[in-house]
Parts: C-alpha cells; sequence; structure tokens
C-alpha cells in the first residue's frame, strides 16, 4: 500500500491489492462508544471500494460535531472505518475504561490485551488504596470480571500477564506485579478446576493483599534506611488494618481476606501479625507470601538492590522453613515457561 493524490489534493491510501490487516484495522461501533465524545485518539479512514482506497475522514486534534460523528458512526456500521496500527498504543489506552469490549476486540493481539489489563488493574488497584471509596472497589471488581473472562477462555493467558510483569519491575509495579504473580501461582496450582465464582473472588484477595500498608504514612514509606523498631511496629499492623478497611466497605468473603491477614505469616511461626504456623495459614496466604517476597527481591528499593528473577525464586526453595514448597516450586516452573 501507497499514498497518493487525489484530485482534491487530499493523500489517500492505495488499496488496490487490498487492506493489509497488520497495517489497517476496521473499528466497530462499540469501540467508538469507548473514545472520547469531542475528540477522537487516532486519525480514521473511509474505506472506498469503488475506487479500493482508504481516505481521511477524521485527523486527531480535530473536533468532532454531530455530523461528523453521525458520519463517522454510520461507516462503522457499514464496515468502512478503519485507523492504521501505528496508533495502536493511543487506541488501547481508549478501551481501558470498557475492558470487557477489550477483551473482544479482534484489533488486538492477546499480548496487547494482557498489557491493557496489567496497566487498567495498576490504575484501579491505586485507586482504592488511595480513596478506599466503595465506587473505586466496583471499579476494581469490574476489570477482574473481565480478566477473569481472559484467563477463563484460556489458563494459559496467565503467562502473558506474567511476561508483562517482568517487563516492568519499577517499585511503583511492585504491588500489582506481586498480585499478578499470586494469581498465576494460584491458576497453576487449580488446572482444571477453575470456578468463575471462586477466581473472582481470589482475585480480589491478591489484588488487595497489601492494601492496609495504604493506611502508614508516606514519609515511613518513602525512607531510604531501614525502619526503626517502632516503626517496624507500626508496620506489622498494616494487615490487621487491611482487614478493617475492607470490613468498612463490607467485604465479607473469606477467600479476599486470607491473603490480606496472612501474607506475612511464615510457617515457621516467625511471621506477623498472628505468628500462625504450618497449616494454621491457608492456601491463599502461602501464595500471598511467596509472591509478595519474591516481587521484593526481584524490585530494587532505596536500601538494598534487586536480584535476578530465577535467583529469587532459587531463594525461595532453599527457605522451607518459611515458605510452601509446593507453592515455591510452582513458581519456578512457571517461570521456566513464560517466554522471555
Amino acid at each position: 500500500m501507497a499514498l497518493k493524490e487525489n484530485v482534491l489534493g487530499v493523500m489517500e491510501v492505495d488499496c488496490s491489492e487490498g487492506i493489509s490487516t497488520e497495517e489497517y484495522n476496521q473499528i466497530d461501533p462499540e469501540i467508538l462508544d469507548c473514545f472520547p465524545y469531542q475528540e477522537y485518539p487516532v486519525n480514521l479512514f473511509h474505506w472506498k471500494e469503488d475506487i479500493r482506497v482508504l481516505s481521511p475522514v477524521y485527523v486527531v486534534g480535530r473536533s468532532v460535531d454531530r455530523h461528523l460523528r453521525a458520519k463517522i458512526r454510520d461507516l462503522s456500521k457499514n464496515g468502512l472505518l478503519f485507523f492504521s496500527r501505528h496508533q495502536i498504543s493511543q487506541y488501547s489506552e481508549c478501551l481501558a475504561c470498557n475492558l470487557e469490549t477489550a477483551l473482544n476486540d479482534p484489533n488486538l493481539t492477546w499480548d496487547e490485551k494482557a498489557g491493557l489489563f496489567i496497566c487498567e488493574l495498576d490504575r484501579r488497584q491505586a485507586a482504592l488504596y488511595a480513596h478506599h471509596l466503595g465506587t473505586y472497589l466496583e471499579d476494581l471488581k469490574q476489570a477482574i470480571e473481565s480478566l477473569c473472562d481472559y484467563l477463563l477462555q484460556s489458563p494459559r493467558r496467565i503467562a502473558r500477564l506474567v511476561k508483562d510483569v517482568h517487563a516492568d519491575l519499577c517499585a511503583e509495579r511492585r504491588r500489582i506485579n506481586a498480585s499478578i504473580i499470586a494469581l498465576a501461582i494460584y491458576v497453576e496450582l487449580n488446572k482444571g478446576r477453575l470456578s468463575r465464582g471462586t477466581l473472582e473472588r481470589v482475585a480480589l484477595g491478591f489484588l488487595v493483599y497489601d492494601i492496609g500498608m495504604s493506611h502508614l504514612s508516606p514519609l515511613m514509606l518513602g525512607k531510604s534506611q531501614q525502619f526503626s523498631t517502632s516503626e517496624k511496629r507500626t508496620m506489622r499492623e498494616h494487615p490487621n488494618a487491611g482487614v478493617e478497611l475492607l470490613k468498612k466497605l463490607h467485604v465479607t468473603q473469606g477467600e479476599v481476606f486470607e491473603p490480606v491477614i496472612q501474607h506475612h505469616e511464615r510457617l515457621n511461626g516467625t511471621g506477623y501479625p498472628g505468628k500462625l504456623k504450618g497449616e494454621r495459614i491457608g492456601q491463599l496466604g502461602r501464595i500471598a507470601a511467596v509472591a509478595d517476597s519474591y516481587c521484593a527481591m526481584i524490585t530494587e528499593c532505596a536500601y538494598r538492590p534487586s536480584i535476578p528473577p530465577i535467583n529469587a525464586a532459587a531463594d525461595l526453595v532453599t527457605n522451607e522453613r518459611k515458605y510452601d514448597q509446593v507453592i515455591c516450586r510452582t513458581l519456578v516452573r512457571f517461570l521456566q515457561t513464560v517466554q522471555k
């Protein structure tokens, strides 16, 4: 395909040999509903079958009045509206408001959908942690519903999410990364036994597992030195604080509470806040403990450097007094299957 100028001086895309789906994709009406009302995020093209060209119908930056909006929607309804995949990132950002639509969008690859899920889960998780309001909890639940659709269609897709986790190990991503790693371990351990209701509750538990930390002082959390004794005592109360926050939000499910209250418990009883031992720690608590510790090790912080993921996973395997070895070995095997 090449550009050519028509008789009016407008540059059109010559598609005499057909439209390449690697370069241009069709936009359906439900996708248009995800775009901002006054200004669209991508350039739009009208497919003119009779002369086999893509003719510009909208350029980014132009205001969209009702006449243009109606014209563009009619083109979309008739399968004649296209955009360039050079603008796929701008296109994807608009679909974040409706993950269900994004999940069913044939224009996005599964890798692009995985990245979209991570970014939107991160945003909604951060909003809930910052504001502790029911509306933000509902937003997160809606994203989890779409995520579970994504995974139940094929549990192997969790590997795509984990691949995206390891593509960004900055400190700001540690919490969402740990949530995804925990979910990946759970899915791997429960292959063939996944049910929608349980998976949604478990995913919510992993995504709010560290919400109690939002009660701590930002000055304390931002310190570049190790915590003092009194600060450690305060910090060790955050699992209890997380449970209390969730109760105020009318969360009652045990699958949600378990990772929140138990992610710092250790098999030998050296953890907190309950100093639970062995079987008194549930599977979800054990998974959260492994995921949280793993992501702490692979994420660089002010007072210690990060270590490579494979080394972090190996360290957990050698620490059988504290961590469930079935879960640790599941993590190691799973990481080996994730495409680099």
